[in-house]
């Protein structure tokens, strides 16, 4: 996921190259674990739509005693989507100031601001709904417009649930969360790709290990209706369809305190597959069809209706996150990477690349 923590408002776990790669939906704290939305993830990530799935469904009134197997603190990434006390809803803001690590001369280029909205209601203890809606501000723009561009609207669900590992053997409670989106095409992207909607679905499995460290991974299926398999003009290629992404993520807590607060660090890695639409060029070419004066046999080879290109990507997300003793904030600083595997026809992964690695603080306040 590109863009990792990709919104501590639920993202969808997609990462996304810099070089346009990826498609975009949104996580990945995904954004880490991303992508994800996100927040998997883009990647995002990284925190997803999924409350955070630390202990078994609870009245939201009653108080919660940490065992054996429960973190004193939730996922860092799902700040704002734990159930309130004492009220079915929550509403969250969240700011991001992203930047290359390595900028040009003009840096206005390499630098964005994302701000992004969400409402959750909660229906029962374990099952919430929600919409997000954001805004990314470039510092640059073409002339007659703003700078500022809206992200898709998202509309979905969410679930958790626990699975108990003592039947093999193990004291330990495996928290999932499942959550399902559909995108709205409100981004001026989608406007340009002519996007239909989008879907995604995201499930996480998060462990307990040993004190306040966790692990776990991310799994993400990203499908994306468009009205045409390919971008128009000589340069258009065809368009991307199908996203499925794998985030593995481990997470440790070194500081916590009631009275100063908790220090979380973490990292993920993320890979995923990128399957476009197929190519809606004829297989052959007749000779008749061609322009007068082509100079070729008696018939010209085209793409062909059945093939399809298929790009994996890669990146990684290395996080800490402060939760202050006051309640409704938490803060984040993110180093995150994604980019295409193969460049030039052969595979190449950096660590740190001046076009991709993104440093990135993100500032959340729930109500």
């Amino acid at each position: 996921m590109a863009a990792a923590l990709f919104g501590a408002l639920g993202l969808p776990g997609v990462a996304h190259a810099r070089d346009g790669a990826a498609p975009a939906p949104i996580s990945a704290a995904a954004a880490p674990d991303s992508a994800a939305a996100a927040p998997d993830s883009a990647a995002a990530a990284p925190i997803s739509a999924a409350p955070a799935a630390t202990s078994p469904p609870v009245d939201a009134s009653a108080p919660v005693t940490p065992g054996i197997d429960v973190p004193k603190q939730g996922d860092p990434r799902d700040v704002t989507l734990t159930r309130p006390r004492g009220k079915p809803w929550l509403i969250a803001g969240e700011a991001q100031y992203r930047s290359l690590l390595v900028t040009d001369e003009d840096p206005a280029n390499d630098r964005y601001l994302l701000y992004r909205a969400q409402g959750t209601y909660y229906p029962l203890p374990w099952l919430s709904v929600f919409a997000r809606l954001g805004l990314n501000q470039r510092f640059v723009s073409v002339q007659g417009e703003s700078g500022l561009r809206m992200d898709d609207l998202a509309l979905g669900a969410a679930a958790e649930q626990t699975v108990s590992l003592a039947r093999l053997g193990w004291q330990r409670t495996l928290g999932l969360s499942h959550s399902l989106r559909v995108y709205l095409p409100t981004s001026f992207e989608s406007h340009e790709q002519n996007l239909y909607f989008a879907t995604e679905w995201s499930t996480r499995a998060r462990l307990h290990l040993i004190d306040e460290l966790f692990a776990g991974i991310r799994g993400t299926l990203h499908y994306r209706f468009n009205e045409y398999a390919e971008q128009a003009g000589p340069q258009g290629g065809t368009l991307p369809r199908l996203v499925v992404e794998l985030r593995p993520f481990v997470e440790y807590s070194p500081f916590v305190s009631d009275k100063w607060g908790t220090i979380t660090v973490g990292a993920d890695l993320h890979g995923d597959e990128t399957i476009d639409y197929p190519s809606r060029d004829p297989a052959n070419i007749p000779e008749s069809e061609l322009p007068p004066g082509t100079l070729t046999g008696s018939s010209l080879s085209g793409s062909g209706s059945s093939d399809s290109f298929v790009t994996p990507h890669y990146g990684y997300d290395l996080y800490a996150s402060y939760t202050p003793p006051i309640p409704h904030f938490s803060f984040i600083l993110s180093l995150e990477q994604a980019g295409n595997v193969v460049r030039y026809g052969e595979p190449r992964l950096f660590f740190i690349h001046r076009d991709q690695t993104e440093l990135a603080l993100h500032a959340v306040a729930t109500y």
